[in-house]
C-alpha cells in the first residue's frame, strides 16, 4: 500500500464541521480484498486492538465494525477505522471518518479521519497502514513500541490542562479558538480587533513586569504591603548567617523559600532550631541565590483564583478532616478577604493571580486572626479549583474567559463569497461599501490580501492562511473573503462560521479534480460556505443549484435571494412567503421583502456595469447588494458603495478593465471558462459596432470536454479568436490550444478567422493586427497585466507606457 496524498482540513468542509485529515491511498495488491477474503486477519486485527470490537458502524450499534469484518469490509475502510482506533489508544480521542473510492483510478481510497492533533494524526494513519497492510499479508506486527511512540507525540503536544478548561469555556460561549503554535499552549480566542491570546492562564493582558514581580518574592511582599495587604514579616537573606539572625529577630518559628522559584519548591515551614534552620536554608539555596525567611504563619493553607478583577474560585489546600483532597471554600471567603485578594492582583498588576493564604479559619477575616498573604503566583494551575473535593466544580476557565473577553463572543462581522465566476468583483464591492462606512475592512481575493486599503500580500489568497491572515490581524473590524473550490478542498474554511455565506452562482469548472467530477459535486463543494453561515445566506434565484443549498440552510439563517429578473419564480415566492431579496427592474437595483420595494440606484449610476452593457457585473451588484444588507449596511451605504467602486487595473485587476490602444477597444479579463467566456464576448459586443477578436485560452487541467466547450463558445461569439497556450498543467505543450480549436472548429469548421498562436505575446500582437480602429478586442485569461503591457511595448511603447501608468 501506498500513501499517495495527505492533507489537513483544518475549519469546515465537504465532510465535515470539524477537522479532518484526507489521505489518498493505492492499495495496490490488496485492492478488492475484503476482511472475508483474508482467514486470519480478523482475529489478528481484533487481537491486537480489541477496542475495535466495541466501535460503532454507521447503523449504530456497539460491536458494529467486529460484525462488518466478519461480514467482509474492504480494507480502506479497515484503515479508517484502525486510524481512529489508533488516535483514541494515544489519548486523542475522535469517531468520525469516511471512505470513498478515486473516480477513475482503480485500487485509490480517499479516507477521512478526524483529529484533535495534527502531529499525531498523522503518525496515527501511517501506522494504520503498516498493520493492516502487514496483518493481510499474514506477518506478525509488533504494535508496542510504535504505539507508545505515538502517546509519547500526544503528550507532547497536547493541551495543557488549565489552558483546556480556558478554551472549553470559550468554546461553550461561542468564542472562535484558533491554535497559533502547535510546539506551545498558545492560543487565539476571537478575530480581528476582538482577539485575546492565552497561554494557559497567562492572557494577552497580563503584563511582563508583574509577571517579572510575581517572580521576586521579596518585592511582591513589599508591593502587597504597602497595599495594605498582611503579609508575614521577613527578609531576603544571601548567607545562612543571616537567616539565623533574621529568625532569631522574629523569635518564632520561620519558613524559609528561594526568593524566584514558584510553588512549593524549596520552602520548608515550621523551622525552630538553628539545625533546621541551616538544612532548610541549603534546600532553599539549590534553588537561587537569595533566600526569604519570614515568619510561619500559622493555620491552614488556602488558594484564592482571581481573575478580572473578581474572586473566582477559593480552595483549602490539603487534608480536611482526614480527607486529602482540596476543598472548595469558596462561599465561605470573608468580603473583606475577597476585596483583599483583588488589591493583591491588582497592586501586582496581574488579571489572572493566584493567590496562597493562610489561616486558622477562612471564614474569618485574616487581620482578625493574624492570617496572611504568603505567595502570589502568576499563571496559576486550576486544576484544583475545577476538582475541589466536597463541592461543585468551579467553572473558573469561564471566568478566566469572562475577565479576559467581558461579554464579547470575540467574534467580528465575516462575509465569505463563493461561486464559479464573479467572486472577486462581489468581494471588492463589498470590502469599498464597508471602508467608505468607516469600517478597517481586511479583504482577501485572488489578488491578495488588503487591509484597512493596504497591501498586506500579493497573490492567489482565496484559501485558508489568506483568511487566517484577515482574521488574525488585531486592527480588522469587518471581514470579506473570497472563498474559493481550491481553498475549501484543499485546507477547509478558515472559520467556523461567518456571519454571510453567499454562493454567486455554480457553472462548471475544475472538474475532475480533487473528486469533483460533475456540477454537482462543484455545488457540494460550493454549499460549505452557505452552511456555515450564522446570519445569513445570499443565493442566485435563477441558479437551480444555488436554489437548492436553501433546504440544507439552518432554519434561523436568512435566505436572501438575488436576480437579474425581477419575474423569477423564486424570488417572487420567497417575497410573498416574507423573505428579502434584491433584483434588477427597469434598469434599476431594487431591495425587497414582503412588505416595500425600494429602488437602490439606477444601473447607469454603477460605473462597473458600463452602462448596463456589462450584464455580469450588473449581476455582481446586486449580489453585493444582497450581502451587505444582509450584514446590516444601510440602503445608503450600499448605494454609495456601488456607485463609486471602479474595476480598473488598479482596483481590480484582469476584471473587465478596458483600454485604449490606437483605437482599438481592448478588455484584458480573467475569463477561462464557457460560462464566463459567453458574458463577457455578450458585454464587449455591446460596446461598439466593429468587429470583436478574441484572444483566449484555459488551463490544461481541465477536463476534454470543458477544453472543447470553450472553444464553441467563444467560436459562436468572436469574429476572430486566437488561442494560446497559458499553462499546460500536465498536458503535453499546446494540448489545450489544439482542443479549444477543435471545440472552435465544430462550430465554424475550418476557417481562417481561427488562429493557433501558443505563445502569450505573440498571440496579443496577431490579434491586434487582426483589428483596426473602432473595433473590440478581449484578451482572457491572462496571468496578469504586465503581460499585455510587454505584449505591445515593442510595437506600440506609447500606448504600453500610457496603460502602464494607469495600472501602477
Amino acid at each position: 500500500m501506498q500513501i499517495l496524498e495527505q492533507r489537513f482540513l483544518r475549519g469546515p468542509n465537504i465532510h465535515a464541521a470539524t477537522p479532518c485529515l484526507l489521505s489518498v491511498l493505492d492499495l495496490d495488491d490488496l485492492y478488492g480484498v475484503s476482511t472475508r477474503d483474508l482467514p486470519r486477519f480478523n482475529d489478528a486485527l481484533l487481537e491486537l486492538l480489541p477496542s475495535l470490537a466495541d466501535y460503532l458502524v454507521p447503523t449504530g450499534q456497539p460491536g458494529g465494525f467486529a460484525q462488518r469484518l466478519r461480514e467482509g469490509t474492504y480494507l480502506a475502510r479497515v484503515i479508517e477505522h484502525v486510524t481512529l482506533g489508533l488516535q483514541c489508544l494515544a489519548g486523542a480521542p475522535v469517531a468520525f471518518g469516511r471512505t470513498r473510492p478515486v473516480t477513475g483510478e482503480p485500487g485509490q481510497f480517499r479516507i477521512v479521519c478526524a483529529y484533535q492533533l495534527e502531529k499525531v494524526a498523522q503518525p496515527a494513519f501511517a501506522l494504520a497502514v503498516d498493520i493492516v497492510d502487514a496483518l493481510a499479508h499474514d506477518e506478525p506486527f509488533d504494535l508496542a513500541p510504535r504505539l507508545d511512540e505515538l502517546r509519547d507525540l500526544t503528550e507532547h503536544y497536547a493541551v495543557g490542562t488549565s489552558t483546556a478548561a480556558v478554551l472549553a469555556a470559550a468554546q461553550d460561549r461561542g468564542i472562535p479558538v484558533t491554535r497559533i503554535a502547535e510546539d506551545a499552549n498558545l492560543f487565539q480566542l476571537g478575530w480581528g480587533v476582538k482577539q485575546k491570546r492565552i497561554q494557559a492562564t497567562i492572557t494577552g493582558d497580563t503584563g511582563t513586569i508583574a509577571v517579572r514581580i510575581a517572580g521576586d518574592r521579596q518585592l511582591t511582599r513589599r508591593l502587597l504591603a504597602e497595599a495594605g495587604v498582611p503579609v508575614p514579616e521577613g527578609e531576603a537573606v544571601a548567607t545562612v548567617e543571616d537567616a539565623l539572625r533574621v529568625a532569631r529577630e522574629l523569635a518564632a518559628p520561620v519558613t524559609l523559600k528561594p526568593l524566584d522559584a514558584t510553588g512549593d519548591e524549596g520552602v520548608t515551614a515550621a523551622c525552630r532550631t538553628d539545625d533546621e534552620i541551616e538544612r532548610a536554608y541549603a534546600l532553599a539555596r539549590t534553588f537561587g541565590r537569595h533566600v526569604i525567611v519570614e515568619r510561619c504563619i500559622d493555620g491552614a493553607a488556602c488558594r484564592v483564583l482571581v481573575a478580572g478583577g473578581k474572586v473566582a474560585a477559593a480552595s483549602l489546600r490539603g487534608a480536611v478532616d482526614g480527607a486529602g483532597a482540596d476543598a472548595d471554600v469558596t462561599a465561605l471567603l470573608p468580603e473583606s478577604t475577597r476585596r483583599l485578594c483583588v488589591r493583591a492582583a491588582a497592586k501586582i498588576g496581574l488579571d489572572v493571580a493566584g493567590i496562597d493564604i493562610v489561616c486558622r479559619d477562612i471564614a474569618l477575616p485574616l487581620v482578625d486572626q493574624g492570617g496572611a498573604v504568603i505567595d502570589l503566583h502568576a499563571a496559576p494551575g486550576i486544576d484544583m479549583h475545577r476538582h475541589a473535593g466536597d463541592a461543585a466544580a468551579r467553572d473558573v476557565g469561564d471566568a478566566i474567559v469572562t475577565g479576559l473577553m467581558g461579554d464579547s463572543d470575540g467574534r467580528i462581522p465575516i462575509i465569505a463569497c463563493t461561486g464559479t465566476n464573479g467572486k472577486t468583483t462581489t468581494t471588492l464591492l463589498m470590502a469599498h461599501t464597508a471602508r467608505l462606512a468607516g469600517r478597517v475592512t481586511g479583504v482577501a481575493t485572488t489578488h491578495g490580501v488588503t487591509i484597512g486599503g493596504k497591501e498586506v500580500s500579493r497573490g492567489d489568497c482565496t484559501g485558508y492562511w489568506s483568511a487566517r491572515t484577515v482574521l488574525s490581524s488585531p486592527d480588522v473590524e469587518f471581514a470579506v473573503l473570497e472563498t474559493a473550490r481550491g481553498g475549501i478542498l484543499k485546507r477547509g474554511l478558515a472559520f467556523d462560521r461567518c456571519d454571510v455565506g453567499m454562493v454567486l452562482n455554480v457553472a462548471p469548472d475544475h472538474l475532475g479534480l480533487d473528486g469533483v467530477d460533475t456540477v454537482e459535486d462543484l455545488a457540494q463543494v460550493k454549499a460549505v460556505v452557505p452552511l456555515a453561515a450564522s446570519r445569513a445566506v445570499v443565493l442566485n434565484a435563477e441558479d437551480p443549484l444555488c436554489v437548492a443549498m436553501a433546504r440544507r440552510v439552518h432554519p434561523d439563517v436568512e435566505v436572501v435571494y438575488f436576480s437579474m429578473e425581477a419575474d423569477n419564480p423564486v424570488l417572487l415566492r420567497h417575497l410573498e412567503e416574507g423573505g428579502c431579496a434584491v433584483y434588477l427592474q427597469d434598469n434599476s437595483l431594487v431591495v425587497a421583502d414582503a412588505t416595500y420595494h425600494q429602488e437602490l440606484l439606477r444601473v447607469e449610476a454603477m460605473p462597473i456595469a458600463f452602462g448596463g452593457r456589462a450584464r455580469y457585473n450588473v449581476a455582481n451588484g446586486l449580489a453585493a447588494a444582497a450581502g451587505l444588507m444582509a450584514a446590516g449596511f444601510s440602503s445608503l451605504q450600499i448605494a454609495t458603495g456601488l456607485s463609486t467602486f471602479v474595476s480598473d487595473g488598479k482596483t481590480n485587476p484582469l476584471r473587465t478593465n478596458v483600454f485604449d490602444v490606437r483605437g482599438v477597444t481592448v478588455i484584458v479579463d480573467y475569463a477561462h471558462n464557457p460560462a464566463a467566456y459567453a458574458a463577457l464576448a455578450e458585454m464587449a459586443r455591446a460596446l461598439l459596432p466593429g468587429q470583436l477578436v478574441g484572444i483566449v485560452t484555459a488551463p490544461g487541467d481541465r477536463r476534454d470536454a470543458d477544453l472543447f466547450e470553450v472553444g464553441r463558445v467563444c467560436a459562436a461569439r468572436f469574429d476572430e479568436l486566437v488561442v494560446y497556450e497559458s499553462s499546460s498543467r500536465g498536458r503535453e505543450f499546446g494540448g489545450a490550444v489544439d482542443l479549444i480549436l477543435q471545440g472552435a472548429e465544430d462550430v465554424v469548421g475550418k476557417t481562417d478567422t481561427l488562429h493557433r498562436e501558443l505563445d502569450v505575446g505573440e498571440a496579443i500582437r496577431l490579434g491586434l493586427s487582426l483589428c483596426r480602429r473602432g473595433d473590440v478586442l478581449v484578451f482572457a485569461c491572462g496571468s496578469s497585466l504586465a503581460v499585455f503591457v510587454e505584449a505591445i511595448r515593442q510595437a506600440d511603447p506609447e500606448s504600453a507606457a500610457r496603460i502602464a501608468a494607469q495600472v501602477g
